[in-house]
């Protein structure tokens, strides 16, 4: 088998597996994981006491994935408005 049939293989099992989910999503992966806007979510992180599920490493902002959902929840139920 030649090196190029094998990188296709490779190619077609890593295809196949099922993707792994990040922990963590930038602001921009947020918007469109949640369907909040990118200048909404920006909003939410700088505002102060805020419960938006946000940390910041450097100078990303970063959204725990399974806190963003808890969230999104919480504030379904509260009915609340951003």
């Amino acid at each position: 088998m030649d090196a190029n049939m094998k990188d296709i293989i490779k190619q077609a099992i890593q295809e196949a597996l099922p993707k792994q989910e990040k922990a963590t999503l930038t602001i921009d992966e947020c918007a469109e994981f949640s369907g909040i806007g990118r200048n909404k979510l920006l909003e939410l992180v700088h505002t102060p006491n805020s419960d938006f599920p946000w940390f910041k490493v450097g100078a990303k902002y970063l959204i725990n994935r399974q806190m963003i959902i808890a969230w999104l929840e919480r504030i379904s139920t509260e009915k609340r408005a951003l």
